[in-house]
């Protein structure tokens, strides 16, 4: 038995197991809940203590009266990362440093930290205040290019411009919006601030690493292919389909995780996991963004798939343990995210579901709650996952998800 807690930081999400794979290794379940949020069921925890994360430097001496017995820390929104990194070095407790988590949680520092280390791994980018600005730039790099606010996560705002109008319009609203979402989603010592990119053509891919006290990676087997709402005829920037294992030569391959460790030594990670998104393309291959979080559906997917637990790995990480990742592939896996093309009240999801088949569904909203697309500051109306050993059998299933959609009144 194993002793004291790990504490997850700011926020538990309802939906992983991350508590019973603490308690499976030893530990009790601690959480520093936001004292924004609420929590309405304290038993899934052995300890629940509430921070003001807003001013988090002023909490850090009455933590440390409170005999928290913290063997680590656990963090699975982004918007947490800075206070697990302030929290980690105050306890000593593995965690990034303070200025690696900013690397990793602000995409115009990260992009700028990727061009620093190899300008070739990179698009170019810039950080922008105005729509002059902004048009400024597209001159400069060519259309389409891509506005992204710099904190938000899941595609929040992430709006494609093919043309002037269409920038000076989308950046309009990107300015309109952004202040609102930073508020929703708890976004902590951050400016809601924008910046506008080139936009890449090429395939999309995203590989999971775990990095080590040292800064070391340690990458799971297998490199999951994406595809976003724009590979599938939508005007919007979410990820559609995440399919687990991407089939590609084995040099792109070794390419992609080149890269994605050139990527994690930029920001200077260590005793974190990292989610990294890549793009493969004529320019050969580029960083998205990397995330200092597993990615929301990376634990089921390496589970199915490769029967590695994500989550345990990531609690290793919290003591200081190097993480386990080695595992045979023996199932393919999709998971779906469902969008409507415009904003309304749901409906239902139109089409032939085939839920005896499928592994996992559930539709985020109810019959008349309002729900819209991803850049208007939505999140999907539902999720689908589906598996299988057969690989004719898991593509039958695919194409059965790609038949439904979103209907809104």
């Amino acid at each position: 038995m194993n002793s004291g807690y790990i504490y997850i930081v700011g926020k538990a999400d309802q939906q992983s197991a991350t508590t019973t794979a603490i308690r499976n290794l030893g530990y009790n379940v601690g959480l520093l809940l936001d004292s924004a949020l609420t929590l309405n069921d304290e038993s899934s925890f052995d300890r629940v203590e509430r921070v003001d994360y807003a001013r988090l430097d002023d909490e850090l001496e009455r933590l440390s009266g409170l005999n928290l017995e913290i063997a680590g820390l656990q963090c699975t929104y982004e918007n947490y990362v800075v206070a697990k990194a302030k929290l980690g070095e105050f306890f000593n407790v593995p965690a990034p440093s303070v200025h690696s988590a900013m690397l990793s949680t602000n995409k115009a520092l990260m992009r700028q930290a990727f061009i620093d280390a190899d300008p070739s791994i990179s698009p170019a980018f810039k950080h922008v205040e105005s729509t002059e600005a902004a048009v400024e730039f597209a001159s400069a790099h060519g259309y389409p290019v891509i506005i992204k606010p710099t904190s938000l996560v899941k595609s929040l705002l992430v709006l494609k411009c093919d043309d002037e109008a269409q920038l000076r319009e989308r950046f309009a609203y990107a300015l309109e919006t952004i202040g609102r979402l930073y508020e929703k989603y708890n976004i902590y010592e951050r400016s809601a601030e924008l910046i506008i990119e080139e936009f890449i053509v090429g395939a999309q891919f995203s590989i999971a690493a775990f990095v080590d006290g040292e800064g070391n990676p340690h990458f799971c087997g297998g490199i999951v292919s994406l595809t976003n709402a724009q590979d599938i005829h939508v005007d919007d920037n979410y990820l559609y389909s995440r399919v687990l294992p991407a089939d590609l030569p084995q040099d792109v391959a070794d390419r992609m995780f080149a890269v994605a460790e050139a990527g994690i030594k930029a920001l200077q990670m260590r005793s974190i996991p990292a989610h990294v998104e890549l793009m493969y393309g004529p320019s050969g291959v580029k960083i998205i963004e990397i995330g200092a979080r597993i990615g929301g559906y990376r634990p089921r997917m390496y589970g199915y798939s490769y029967g590695v637990d994500l989550l345990a790995q990531e609690i290793n990480l919290a003591v200081n343990k190097t993480p386990e990742l080695e595992g045979t592939f023996s199932t393919y896996s999709a998971v779906y995210e469902l969008f409507p093309e415009i904003e309304g009240d749901f409906v239902k999801i139109a089409g032939d579901i085939p839920k005896d088949a499928l592994t996992y569904y559930r539709e985020t909203v109810k019959p008349g709650e309002q729900t819209g697309p991803a850049k208007n500051g939505f999140k999907a109306a539902a999720i689908v996952i589906v598996t299988n050993t057969d690989k004719d059998q898991f593509t039958q299933l695919c194409q059965q998800i790609d038949t439904l959609n979103v209907e809104v009144a």
